[in-house]
């Protein structure tokens, strides 16, 4: 049997909640909630502009000032990549591999099949997020920071949620020694 191992995560998770609240504050302070779905209603809005400018005039959503104003979104959005980018080259962590564990348990070890996988679940989540005019950071992370009671239910779904597609997408959990 393959040796499995669990790498450590670089901040322990309250560090990391700190630290996801204090950009929190400092975004309201400075713009607005963070979000990062809304970048690319704004692309295609500007790309139907050019193909179609009465379509996105009638169009009772994209239509609104906000979707048409290249804000600090799209730097965030940027800052996403390229951060990731910048740690796994840190990290030595940039070439394509299967090592999630449990992954690995549940699916084999196929590297295309995680990126398909991921890719497809990507997509699903950034449509789910237009759906829902707003993706899960927009309402989970930046609904508590702004104190929106509605966030209540919607993080209590959102873990549900989560663990049952856990237990569907990963039946057979490696036992890790800890």
């Amino acid at each position: 049997m393959v040796e499995q191992s669990v790498r450590k995560a670089p901040l322990v998770w309250w560090a990391g909640g700190i630290f996801l609240g204090l950009v929190q504050v400092l975004a309201m302070g400075l713009s607005g909630p963070l979000g990062v779905s809304t970048q690319f209603v704004i692309a295609d809005t500007h790309l139907l502009d050019k193909i179609d400018n009465s379509y996105v005039q009638q169009h009772p959503l994209i239509s609104r000032e906000k979707y048409h104003k290249l804000g600090y979104g799209w730097w965030f959005d940027i800052g996403l990549l390229a951060g990731a980018l910048f740690a796994s080259l840190v990290t030595l962590r940039w070439w394509p591999r299967c090592t999630t564990v449990w992954w690995r348990a549940s699916h084999g070890s196929s590297v295309a099949g995680r990126f398909l996988a991921g890719f497809i679940g990507g997509i699903l989540i950034l449509l789910g997020a237009r759906f829902a005019h707003g993706c899960t950071s927009g309402q989970f992370a930046s609904g508590w920071a702004q104190l929106a009671v509605s966030a209540i239910p919607f993080t209590i779904t959102l873990f549900l949620c989560g663990i049952i597609t856990a237990f569907i997408t990963y039946r057979k959990v490696p036992q890790i020694d800890r």
